[in-house]
């Protein structure tokens, strides 16, 4: 009778146990989280990724034709799990993966439930939406997540945004005295799953502002009232908002892109950008 041998834990805690600092570059992947409400930059911020693969399931890049990204439009919920295998093997050259936005694809994971209940109806009738199509839904939403977060590459979720009233009403929420939160419209069991495994949550919004820019007839540097996206990075009342890095980061971020908004976690500041001379803000 064969003797099972005993594992040597000792050699392999000191082959898995390792410090931060000595994981190399190349296996940090950065998950970002960016929401907010429609038309104020979600897929323009996805765009600016080096070397990125947009999933698209609302046909929301047609007028990024300047930045040009590579874009997979998807019609269905199963579409997803060819994306997925395709990126797992590895055989291309993208560093990123956008999913824009998640709040569509759990949309299409509803609607598969929903279609798999009404092939099993012997009556034919339409299927009424109730809580176990969402809570199914919600789960395979939670799974793609994970298989996301496990390729090695960085992965950006967009989500619209949603108001929630009387935060702090929940029993895992810290009160507060705000009356709305804002947050990604995701079910809850998925919102804290990608709330989670993510970097960074961060609110994407449209302000108007002062800003200098030169004219370049007269070359004089004047002040003008601009629209300007702003990214809400700092932990907030209202906002489901925050970071991982070792450094204090800013309110928020201005006019953000991906890698301003990695060098910005990476070193806790953002190289600056000089006057435009071309009418546009840097």
């Amino acid at each position: 009778m064969a003797v099972a041998q005993k594992k040597d834990y000792e050699a392999i805690a000191k082959a898995k146990i390792r410090k931060p600092s000595q994981v190399p570059q190349s296996e940090k992947y950065p998950r970002l989280l960016i929401y907010g409400r429609n038309k104020k930059g979600k897929t323009t911020f996805c765009a600016s990724a080096p070397n990125v693969l947009v999933i698209d399931p609302e046909d929301g890049t047609k007028h990024l034709t300047k930045t040009d990204p590579n874009v997979w439009q998807i019609d269905k919920w199963e579409d997803m799990d060819e994306v997925e295998k395709f990126l797992r093997l590895g055989k291309h050259d993208y560093q990123w993966v956008a999913l824009d936005p998640m709040t569509r694809i759990h949309n299409m994971a509803l609607r598969w439930v929903m279609n798999q209940a009404n092939e099993r109806s012997l009556d034919s009738r339409p299927v009424m939406v109730d809580k176990r199509y969402h809570g199914q839904a919600g789960e395979m939403t939670k799974q793609l997540l994970w298989n996301f977060h496990s390729l090695p590459m960085g992965v950006i979720y967009t989500a619209q945004e949603r108001i929630e009233a009387a935060i702090g009403m929940d029993d895992d929420e810290d009160a507060d005295d705000a009356a709305t939160s804002f947050v990604p419209d995701l079910p809850k069991g998925a919102r804290n799953a990608v709330n989670s495994i993510v970097d960074v949550i961060g609110r994407i919004y449209v302000v108007k502002t002062e800003v200098k820019i030169r004219n370049t007839t007269t070359q004089q540097v004047e002040e003008r009232e601009v629209l300007q996206r702003r990214l809400w990075l700092e932990p907030h009342p209202a906002y489901d908002t925050g970071y991982r890095s070792e450094f204090s980061l800013p309110t928020f971020l201005k006019n953000p892109t991906v890698p301003k908004l990695m060098e910005l976690i990476s070193t806790g500041k953002v190289s600056t950008g000089k006057v435009s001379t071309s009418g546009n803000q840097k």
